[in-house]
């Protein structure tokens, strides 16, 4: 019965926070939807350390944005029951932002949303995770109006940091380690830090509280074993803390330096983790309890989950408390080998065992959150952890708090610091340069290796004797490398190392294999009776367009999605992560409407990052690719390609959209790009009967004339518009004649990717958030 009630308490628990979150607009009696689209007046302040970027998709430099996490108290001058947390952008911010300011300014704002597509990042869950109720941008008039400017010490402290931050790319991670600000890492730099399995250690998270609270108690405890205190200080302060236990003294301490540390950074989701699960063991310390590790880990965990329930929808929290799972039965495991040897010994054994487990057992997780894990990243934390535990960032700590006394000296750590990790980047960098080490995943091969690890766990974990790997080590060498083996690593130890060697070979191999090359059509043979289903997916690329069309293991893409100013690109976003989600490594044609950046945005990162064997585009700028023309048929794995529009290219973009029905002899599908009125009344004699329409330019009112309607009589209709969009597309009365026909409505923005099968028994149509996802918190 109490395990029942506990049960109860807990679901009510997080129910309760679900309903407080999915209502925080009612419960101010406010409509979220009616604020979309108009300027809003809101009054708060800046809770999160600006982020400054520049650039965008059209190389502009020169375009500064700036976002934020901005506490909404007044809205339209009314004060709010329940204050809101927006994340906001300002482009050409004309005032130098700062955490703490107290802000009146003019919006327009949006309830929060995502993409939803199978493979890519949940912008939604990531949202709410964060409890960020809404999302918007800046209005520069009226302007805006700062109503207090009182920085607090994070602040204050971050921006004399910044002043005196050395110049150099890697210098980026300075403040990273320092204040949890991390939006200077540039790109490339996250791809090394990728590739080589080490974007945890620029995250201050429990490896670096954890690394500061032991640190500084040793310190401090041995300076109060050292420190003459009845000499420095009078007998009335110096007896009494004499009498204290400095064990205890030092935990206090420790925490009180711990403390502020995470105070630095923020209190981020990962720090305040950390820091909840260090002060219940220090707590428990210091009141003198003895608690088990297995039971001091689910005490965390429930208070974590009571503090914030939101925290499980978060990849880092599952990734951290595996990874001490994973500690803790290693510690089991082999106990009896880290207590053999020496000191060094011992050291040496627990580190190398510790990381080639944490390597080996954390692929799955991993593997399951980002569909890739790194090879490399066994070679490069075992060097990367104790360097940075015990050089790196110990002085970048030291040199934000010796602000507090020295801007030179704190100067002087930095360079030191900087030096350090200059000297540790190098060593990265050769190893994400191996191509080896990153690998990257479809979902089959995922669940193909989590099937394989659980079965290498089961040997290490349940087995009495790690079973085979070391026996058939000893019976197939030679006696001097047993002798050498058994010096070095004990039985369980090599066997582990053995079953590790074999599983990243494997799944190297198979990762390394070339993208299939592209077959020239003309060479492809067909048997009909042998043909397989035929899938289409319209992606969710918010107000653009990307479709994919596949048969079997080859696919056509027809647009990109767009690139947006600060570098948000929906190909690398969006359509890589879903080719990698579906195993396909290169695409037959890439086929671009028109030239709009809705639709052609995202071209060059594709180009850069797949193997395309052939770009079609109706644009003079896109010099060598093929031309979409009328007449200019193909066919393609058994389905006809036909293009429809333009009979010729005159400049006007839209109406010179590249205009296909695709067609396996039973079903067609229609791609319209953005044609408008006057070009469907010239395709009433080229188009029939469709039984799916890609509805002409996301369903605004300058397209889908009713004769087009007529003729084409779709039994879908397909529109892909971003979520509540400034042109309010698609438009009520495009939406009403569609009706008439009648055909079934799916727009993007409400079912995310909207995937269709064409098949022998008809058209199968699922939706990623009622179907494939259909989780509250990422839609």
């Amino acid at each position: 019965m109490k395990n029942t009630s506990g049960l109860v308490l807990g679901l009510l628990w997080m129910m309760l926070h679900a309903y407080l979150y999915q209502n925080s607009w009612q419960l101010n009696d406010i409509e979220p939807k009616a604020l979309a689209g108009k300027p809003q007046l809101l009054q708060g302040q800046i809770i999160t350390l600006p982020v400054n970027t520049a650039g965008g998709y059209d190389n502009n430099k020169n375009l500064n944005i700036s976002r934020f996490n901005f506490r909404v108290d007044k809205l339209n001058q009314q004060p709010l029951r329940r204050s809101l947390i927006v994340r906001l952008r300002w482009d050409k911010a004309g005032a130098k932002l700062a955490l703490g300011q107290e802000y009146q300014l003019t919006v327009r704002i949006k309830p929060a949303h995502g993409l939803a597509n199978p493979g890519g990042f949940s912008y939604r869950t990531w949202l709410r995770y964060k409890h960020i109720a809404a999302t918007g941008y800046v209005l520069d008039k009226p302007s805006p109006l700062l109503l207090a400017g009182d920085f607090p010490v994070r602040q204050r402290l971050f921006s004399r940091y910044m002043q005196l931050l050395p110049s150099g790319e890697v210098a980026a991670l300075l403040p990273a380690l320092s204040f949890g600000e991390r939006s200077r890492i540039s790109q490339p730099m996250w791809q090394v830090l990728q590739s080589s399995g080490t974007s945890h250690l620029m995250a201050i998270s429990g490896l670096h509280l954890g690394l500061v609270a032991t640190g500084s108690f040793f310190v401090i405890l041995w300076l109060l074993r050292r420190l003459p205190l009845a000499a420095v200080l009078p007998q009335k302060l110096a007896r009494p803390l004499m009498q204290i236990n400095l064990n205890k003294l030092a935990i206090a301490a420790s925490l009180l330096i711990t403390l502020f540390y995470a105070y630095l950074a923020g209190f981020s989701l990962p720090t305040q983790r950390a820091l909840v699960m260090l002060l219940l063991y220090w707590g428990i310390r210091l009141v003198g309890g003895k608690f088990t590790l297995r039971r001091w880990l689910l005490i965390a965990l429930f208070l974590l989950t009571l503090i914030d329930p939101f925290s499980l929808f978060s990849a880092s929290f599952w990734l951290s408390v595996y990874a001490i799972c994973c500690i803790f039965l290693m510690l089991w495991r082999f106990g009896a080998v880290f207590n053999q040897g020496s000191k060094i010994k011992k050291l040496l054994k627990s580190l190398l065992i510790i990381q080639l487990g944490l390597t080996l057992f954390m692929m799955p997780v991993t593997a399951l959150f980002f569909h890739q894990f790194s090879l490399a990243s066994f070679l490069a934390n075992i060097v990367a952890v104790p360097y940075m535990s015990l050089i790196s960032i110990p002085l970048c700590l030291l040199s934000a708090l010796s602000l507090f006394f020295s801007e030179s000296l704190a100067s002087f750590l930095m360079s030191i610091a900087l030096h350090s990790l200059e000297l540790l980047w190098t060593y990265l960098v050769f190893l994400s340069g191996q191509s080896w080490a990153l690998i990257s995943l479809s979902l089959h091969q995922v669940y193909s290796l989590c099937a394989g690890l659980l079965l290498v766990m089961a040997c290490c974990f349940l087995s009495p004797n790690l079973l085979a790997p070391w026996h058939f080590l000893r019976s197939n060498v030679s006696a001097s490398w047993q002798k050498a083996g058994r010096r070095f690593l004990p039985e369980p130890a090599v066997s582990l190392l053995v079953v590790a060697g074999i599983t990243m070979t494997g799944f190297s191999l198979s990762g390394l294999k070339a993208p299939p090359a592209a077959v020239p059509l003309a060479a492809k043979t067909v048997n009909k009776a042998l043909l397989s289903p035929w899938q289409v997916y319209v992606l969710d690329v918010g107000q653009g367009l990307a479709v994919i069309i596949r048969r079997g293991s080859r696919a056509i893409l027809y647009d990109t999605g767009a690139a947006y100013p600060g570098g948000f690109n929906l190909a690398q976003s969006v359509i890589l992560p879903f080719l990698q989600y579906q195993g396909l490594s290169g695409l037959d044609k890439v086929i671009i409407s028109h030239s709009d950046n809705d639709h052609a945005g995202g071209l060059p990162v594709l180009e850069a990052n797949l193997v395309i064997a052939e770009v079609i585009a109706n644009d003079p700028v896109l010099e060598g690719r093929g031309v979409c023309l009328l007449g200019h048929d193909f066919s393609w794995q058994g389905l006809r390609f036909s293009m429809l529009w333009p009979p010729d290219i005159k400049g006007e973009v839209n109406d010179d959209s590249c205009v296909i029905e695709i067609s396996d002899g039973v079903s067609s599908l229609l791609l319209t790009g953005d044609i408008s009125k006057k070009v469907e009344s010239q395709l009433l004699t080229q188009v029939g009967h469709s039984q799916v329409l890609i509805v002409p330019h996301h369903g605004s009112k300058s397209s889908s004339s009713q004769g087009f309607i007529d003729r084409v009589s779709p039994q879908y209709a397909i529109f892909s518009a971003g979520y509540l969009n400034r042109w309010h597309m698609p438009s009520a009365e495009v939406l009403a004649r569609y009706q008439k026909v009648p055909a079934e409505i799916f727009t993007t923005a409400a079912s995310g990717m909207i995937q269709l099968e064409f098949s022998a028994t008809g058209i199968h149509i699922k939706q990623y958030r009622q179907d494939l996802w259909p989780f509250w918190f990422a839609n």
